[in-house]
């Protein structure tokens, strides 16, 4: 196989090294789950790795990371090494990837999963305690990993305080945002500059990655210059 190059978010080298869990939280545009896809090919072609990409609710194909990574296959160049399937992508050395929502799953439907190497939880912020409570202690293969992309909601949220405020044990969090991201266009910095004159307070949301709850003094401000106004 020819040997493929790739732009790749500096902060993300991390994915690379060996740890149990790896997460990456941001804003809109900050190229995480670009990284995270061209990061798994990659590991994919050099080795045989099971792939298990998920998310909290996922009732169709399309509602996946499926697109994402056949994307991301033609732009790496490895379109002869995997072969994308209606609902798997598959690898010549034995490499799979697999698509599963975690929402209609149950700790013995979740059992088929036990061999996975790595999994992904796409929009993480979505996923709850239960589900993640039947998760966990699935993905138990030797050296097996779990990966965490998720634009953060309320700090109260099972995903932010699990990972975030009360990280576990060999977790490496990192934190994103468009100014990180190889592939930010022109047309993503207008409408990021957009959004900022719109609204300032939401847009520290929006795109900077903030907790909504972070906000309420900020959402209290303006309105109390609205009064005055």
């Amino acid at each position: 196989m020819s040997e493929a190059r790739a732009k790749f978010p500096k902060k993300l080298r991390f994915l690379f090294d060996r740890s149990r869990y790896k997460v990456a939280r941001g804003g809109r545009g900050s190229g995480k789950s670009w990284g995270f896809a061209r990061a798994l090919l990659i590991r994919g072609a050099q080795q045989t790795t099971r792939i298990l990409c998920t998310r909290e609710v996922q009732k169709s194909i399309q509602q996946s990371v499926h697109q994402l990574l056949k994307d991301q296959i033609g732009e790496l160049g490895l379109g002869s090494f995997y072969e994308v399937l209606a609902t798997e992508i598959r690898g010549k050395s034995g490499t799979q990837f697999f698509f599963s929502g975690l929402s209609d799953q149950t700790a013995e439907s979740l059992k088929s999963f036990e061999g996975v190497d790595i999994c992904w939880v796409e929009e993480a912020q979505s996923v709850t305690k239960s589900s993640w409570d039947i998760l966990i202690p699935t993905i138990r293969k030797d050296g097996s990993e779990i990966w965490l992309t998720y634009n953060p909601q309320l700090e109260s949220d099972e995903t932010h305080v699990r990972f975030t405020l009360k990280p576990p044990p060999d977790c490496v969090n990192v934190e994103l945002t468009y100014a990180d991201n190889p592939w930010f266009t022109p047309e993503m910095e207008q409408e990021r500059q957009d959004d900022y004159k719109r609204d300032p307070d939401l847009y520290a949301h929006i795109w900077e990655g903030a907790c909504l709850r972070e906000m309420e003094g900020a959402v209290f401000a303006r309105q109390l210059r609205k009064m005055e106004a």
